[in-house]
């Protein structure tokens, strides 16, 4: 089973980024064009991207920390930590089929939210 790890500093406090990766509005900002979720265990995920639709279940969620949630045939972990400048957002995806999403311009795009931290 393919893992892809990928990371990126973001500017901002770890409250701030907890925001960026759990609130649909901002997540529509960077990860999809439409995202129906709640970071509660066992709620339903649905994101709508360019036209295609990916839906799942939160299975874990660590108040500030970590997010799990399984979609199509992948298993996802976001995770924050504490960075010099601001806080590391890390995604690890196990995948279980070939069709994840692609995390680098994802993660160019959350980056480029974050930044608006600084204004």
């Amino acid at each position: 089973m393919p893992v892809v790890n990928r990371d990126v500093v973001l500017p901002c406090d770890r409250e701030r980024a907890w925001e960026l990766i759990t609130e649909p509005s901002e997540l529509e900002g960077w990860l999809a064009d439409e995202v129906d979720f709640e970071p509660e265990e066992d709620a339903p995920l649905r994101v709508v991207d360019g036209g295609q639709t990916r839906e799942g279940v939160v299975e874990e969620v660590t108040e500030g920390e970590r997010i799990v949630f399984r979609w199509g045939d992948s298993r996802v972990a976001w995770e924050l930590a504490d960075a010099p400048g601001g806080t590391r957002f890390i995604v690890t995806e196990h995948r279980f089929a070939h069709d994840s999403v692609t995390w680098g311009p994802k993660l160019m795009a959350l980056s480029a939210a974050s930044a608006l931290c600084l204004a």
